[in-house]
């Protein structure tokens, strides 16, 4: 009974969290909103993700590439930059390049943040549910607050990097090389935060890191939406027409 209780209070956790951070990204969307619906496809889509990227790890496993003695931080910094970075951004990345991105609701520099934030919040989704049993309640809730806003985080680095590529550059060298540029820094950065976190236990480091990069992802999210409102504010200028006001 106590088990019971306890996958519920865990599925509880994971959904109020989740319900809350997808809340939080739909706020960035000021522009012209998607419908809700197409950030939950992107959700769910992110939970594939985890499952996609959770095979390649079992994978790895039964072929002996994560047997690591400890204290071994050679072999450590080859699992985090070699596969851990590469596989979980990756898989978000699959998902996203073949299915989300193809949507008509993806028209704007900022929904590249969106999408890959909801895929991310997708996949941190799945990832706590497969880790939280066992864990104590405080770290339960920490692991719940933190990991999706991690994930969500390093995901923005190639959503802002492959929508700006798509709907702002013509096709070519120079976009791919952004596209695949932005990919390899987040895989590279979630690679880092991980290695420092698990090698080293450098906590207040890795949070610093988390802050730093949600100030500068706050920042260009507002740029973003600020220099395509301008466009809509230069034809009201020019026509005289307004907004229109809701009767009260």
């Amino acid at each position: 009974m106590e088990q019971i209780q306890s996958r519920w209070f865990i599925l509880g956790l994971v959904a109020a969290s989740a319900v809350f951070w997808l809340l939080y990204i739909e706020s960035k969307d000021r522009l012209r909103r998607g419908p809700s619906y197409s950030l939950i496809g992107a959700f769910t889509l992110g939970a594939g993700a985890a499952v996609l990227s959770l095979g390649v790890f079992v994978l790895l496993e039964a072929l002996g590439g994560l047997d690591l003695a400890p204290g071994n931080r050679a072999g450590l910094a080859l699992l985090c930059f070699g596969f851990i970075g590469p596989v979980e951004e990756g898989s978000k990345v699959l998902f996203a390049w073949l299915i989300v991105f193809k949507w008509r609701e993806f028209s704007e520099p900022i929904d590249g943040f969106v999408y890959a934030a909801a895929l991310s919040l997708g996949f941190a989704s799945l990832e706590n549910l497969l880790h939280l049993p066992g864990l104590p309640l405080a770290e339960q809730v920490a692991r719940t607050l933190c990991l999706p806003i991690t994930h969500t985080l390093f995901a923005a680095i190639w959503g802002f990097g492959i929508a700006h590529a798509r709907l702002r550059m013509p096709p070519g060298p120079a976009s791919w090389a952004v596209q695949g540029g932005s990919i390899l820094a987040a895989a590279m950065l979630h690679a880092l935060y991980d290695f420092l976190l698990i090698g080293w236990d450098a906590t207040f480091v890795t949070t610093g890191m988390v802050l730093v990069l949600w100030i500068i992802v706050i920042v260009h999210a507002r740029r973003l939406v600020r220099v395509e409102r301008q466009p809509t504010q230069q034809v009201q200028a020019l026509t005289g027409a307004h907004p229109p006001v809701k009767a009260a």
